[in-house]
């Protein structure tokens, strides 16, 4: 029996280390991808106005709009700019940058992890206790300007609710994290919003980063 009590303490550790989270950096859950091979001209001030007009009255579709288009592109011809070559070549660029921002990583689901950060609220359980939030890298992302890429957002839910100081006010989050990019309209303080997403995790923990 004397024997069997050290055995058991030499187990405490082993055990105590495994229900450790895994500390994650955002970094983490960006995996590399190939550089962009599309690449756009260089165009004048002038070229670029033009462009975007043709742009804009492209999502009208009345006849007066698309003889306008017609205009454009012949002038812009004229000054030796493909207007339908550089329309498909920045469609093809921006779905290029879309891939990369929503390739994610499977490394760790289904893991325990931590993951420091700044907190958007979606929902509310009281007045500043949030139950649902988007947990991102940078103060203020997704309020009053874009949100940052797929595999940058994580998507929690906290049904214990976290009193919010701001969201200026990082936090550090526990739970279980998954993969899987989505999209989403929420509410954050501007109004609706269409964000996606690359990752969920259901919070044990969100505490004050220190």
């Amino acid at each position: 029996m004397n024997k069997l009590i050290p055995l058991l303490f030499a187990f405490v550790p082993l055990y105590s280390n495994a229900s450790a989270p895994i500390d994650l950096d955002w970094q983490e859950l960006r995996p590399e991808t190939p550089i962009n091979q599309i690449t756009l001209p260089e165009l004048s001030d002038e070229n670029r106005l033009q462009l975007q007009k043709i742009f804009t009255l492209m999502q009208s579709g009345e006849a007066r709009d698309l003889e306008r288009i017609a205009l454009i592109k012949k002038q812009l011809k004229i000054e030796g700019v493909d207007a339908d070559e550089l329309l498909k070549s920045r469609e093809m660029y921006i779905q290029a940058q879309k891939k990369a921002a929503e390739t994610i990583t499977t490394e760790f689901d289904g893991k325990k992890v931590r993951i420091p950060g700044f907190l958007v609220p979606i929902e509310f359980s009281d007045a500043m206790v949030t139950t649902d939030f988007l947990l991102v890298p940078v103060a203020g992302a997704c309020i009053h300007m874009p949100p940052p890429p797929a595999n940058q957002i994580v998507r929690i839910s906290f049904p214990g609710g976290y009193k919010m100081r701001n969201i200026q006010h990082p936090v550090w989050v526990e739970g279980i994290i998954s993969s899987f990019v989505k999209s989403e309209d929420v509410y954050i303080v501007d109004g609706i919003s269409n964000i996606t997403m690359g990752y969920s995790l259901d919070a044990s923990k969100v505490v004050d980063y220190k």
